[in-house]
């Protein structure tokens, strides 16, 4: 259990033994993570991807101005709706494309997806979605006509 933010830094610093464990470390309460936030704003992509997070605090990281602090925001399976649609219209492709690959997108945010201007992003969104409505499982070549040209728009 993280009691200070001294001990989430700690917990960092020791966590290339096993990452995994730092994102299912809880802290005691939300002050907690808004402090290891103002002390340590280097850690905030550590942050995010912890899976234990109160949703005011990944409320706030969905906010974020480093795009790698919302990637690791938009895979985290408990991500709010709310924030999975604010999240559905970020500007860069990798954030909107993890919203896509987030096993718990809902169909109202698979939707938001489709017509995405990535088209990654968007084909991978109508599969999904597809999957989603018929029960029937993604073929390995339903990505097969995107392009290198495609990823590098």
């Amino acid at each position: 259990m993280i009691e200070t933010a001294e001990d989430f830094r700690r917990a960092v610093d020791d966590a290339a033994a096993d990452p995994a464990r730092l994102a299912r470390t809880a802290a005691m309460s939300p002050c907690v993570w808004h402090e290891v936030l103002r002390r340590f704003p280097q850690l905030a992509v550590w942050v995010a991807a912890n899976r234990t997070l109160p949703d005011e605090i990944v409320a706030q990281l969905a906010l974020h101005e480093s795009m790698q602090v919302r990637v690791a925001v938009a895979s985290n399976p408990a991500l709010q709706e709310d924030a999975m649609l604010r999240l559905a219209h970020d500007k860069f492709d990798l954030v909107r494309m993890r919203i896509v690959c987030n096993a718990s997108a809902t169909r109202e945010v698979l939707r938001a997806l489709v017509s995405d201007s990535c088209v990654v992003v968007s084909l991978h969104a109508a599969a999904r979605l597809q999957h989603d409505i018929n029960g029937v499982m993604l073929p390995a070549s339903y990505l097969d006509e995107v392009s290198v040209a495609d990823l590098l728009h």
